[in-house]
């Protein structure tokens, strides 16, 4: 509430949330992407780095290699920098299908936090992943993607919610056994989403339940059986028999291990410095380092780190951009004040 509360008085709403034209990988990655190539940037994919090696001299810490899963390597010589994204919140993810569960995976699949753990059993001074990675049942999540060719349940959301796609917050089927919330994104989601094509977004925060209308967990639920309770909830199911029965219907669900593992308990030190003490040549970033002031989740503290590893690093000149002050403006604290008292 202290970082965001300008924003208390719009939250019934979701006033003051952005979002970009599509969804966030062709409308934010595939940008950055092509301007770092044009820039000269090699970007290699599929070259999983299992370890980076340290030297310290008098007192300083620079990485000298990396160390691919391939069993190959990357020598670091005196001008190349190492920038570390820590964690993901999206690893070991797995989908499932309209006819079958995903699964639950972890640890054992995932590549960023097993790396994390052998850079932090270097150096005290690199973090402790454990307490966001190693409880996957207080971090993980179930959610769906659902593809429609018919904009029937589209056209009956925007009916029912009073929202254009698009516009609208999360709808929250608070008496659900899940907890499933759901959000007709802006459509097309896809720059190359056919016209006739209607995409919705859902999860559920309590997957281990059984449900209102299925007898099963979400965890043990398909596609199919997903939707099937998400039309029980709005009483909808008469609507969309045809559309499924005729295979204009398709839904995958996906299991994530990690989604709230930036949440998760921890104590000062677990989130190790963007720039550990003494660091001549690396920088830790992502969500999982601390940016002083700032609030996880976000955006903004992705890239606010990365602007504290490029300045702290190189002599720009330049200061990340301060976290916005807004506890101390009478302004929204009387307008937070307002919301919190209706």
């Amino acid at each position: 509430m202290r970082r965001f509360i300008h924003m208390v008085e719009g939250l019934p709403h979701l006033g003051g949330v952005l979002r970009t034209k599509y969804e966030q990988y062709h409308s934010v990655v595939v940008p950055l992407q092509r301007w770092l190539e044009n820039k000269g940037v090699e970007v290699r994919f599929g070259a999983e780095v299992t370890d980076i090696g340290f030297e310290t001299t008098n007192g300083e810490k620079r990485a000298t290699i990396l160390q691919l899963a391939d069993g190959g390597s990357i020598p670091l010589g005196a001008n190349d920098y190492v920038f570390t994204t820590l964690g993901s919140i999206t690893e070991s993810s797995d989908n499932g299908a309209w006819d079958r569960a995903p699964v639950l995976k972890g640890l054992a699949e995932s590549g960023s936090w097993k790396l994390w753990k052998t850079l932090a059993a270097k150096d005290a001074t690199f973090g402790n992943p454990s307490p966001f990675c190693d409880h996957i049942e207080g971090s993980k999540w179930y959610s769906f993607t659902a593809t429609l060719k018919d904009p029937v349940f589209h056209d009956y959301m925007e009916e029912f919610s009073g929202n254009l796609s698009g516009t609208g917050g999360l709808v929250t089927l608070t008496d659900s056994n899940w907890l499933m919330s759901f959000v007709i994104a802006r459509q097309p989601h896809f720059p190359n989403q056919p016209r006739d094509v209607k995409i919705f977004w859902g999860y559920a925060l309590y997957p281990d339940r059984k449900g209102n209308f299925v007898s099963k967990t979400m965890a043990e639920c398909t596609g199919k059986e997903i939707l099937d309770e998400l039309w029980g909830h709005l009483k909808i199911q008469d609507l969309m028999k045809p559309y499924v029965d005729e295979g204009k219907v398709n839904c995958i669900p996906v299991a994530m291990p990690y989604v709230d593992a930036l949440f998760m308990p921890r104590r000062i030190g677990d989130r190790p410095d963007v720039v550990p003490a003494g660091a001549a040549n690396f920088a830790f970033l992502g969500q999982f380092v601390e940016a002083p002031h700032d609030c996880v989740f976000t955006v903004e503290y992705s890239v606010r780190t990365a602007q504290m590893a490029v300045y702290g690093l190189f002599e720009t000149g330049k200061e990340p951009i301060p976290v916005y002050d807004s506890i101390h403006n009478p302004k929204y604290l009387i307008e937070a004040a307002r919301a919190i008292s209706r």
